[in-house]
């Protein structure tokens, strides 16, 4: 009688501990779902990178169209007018002004000329 008492507490607390691990999995599913939706809608873009008067950072594509960029990759190391490939997302500054936001940053070349 006391065996299956002992049994009985064993398989409660299991069921107990599965149920409360639960919430866990789930956070880390729905934290993958938002990683994959927000890496759907990533664009790439390439050009030359540089740096303009005001220190903002300025991708110019190869038909010459400028693109304020920011974002925590390595912008300074490649601002002189390196060809980098960035992916990331347009957003609207605090001002209005869209900015793409890069969340990687290959490095193309060197140099870097547009037309």
């Amino acid at each position: 009688m006391q065996r299956l008492r002992n049994i009985k507490s064993v398989l409660a607390i299991g069921v107990l501990l599965s149920a409360l691990s639960l919430p866990v999995f789930s956070q880390e599913s729905q934290d993958q779902q938002d990683k994959n939706q927000r890496d759907r809608m990533a664009t790439t873009l390439t050009g030359c990178l540089n740096k303009d008067t005001s220190g903002s950072y300025v991708l110019t594509d190869a038909s010459g169209m400028k693109t304020t960029v920011s974002g925590a990759a390595d912008l300074e190391k490649h601002s002189s007018n390196h060809k980098v490939t960035l992916t990331g997302m347009t957003k609207t500054d605090a001002s209005g002004k869209p900015v793409f936001e890069v969340t990687k940053l290959t490095h193309v070349s060197d140099t870097c000329t547009t037309q």
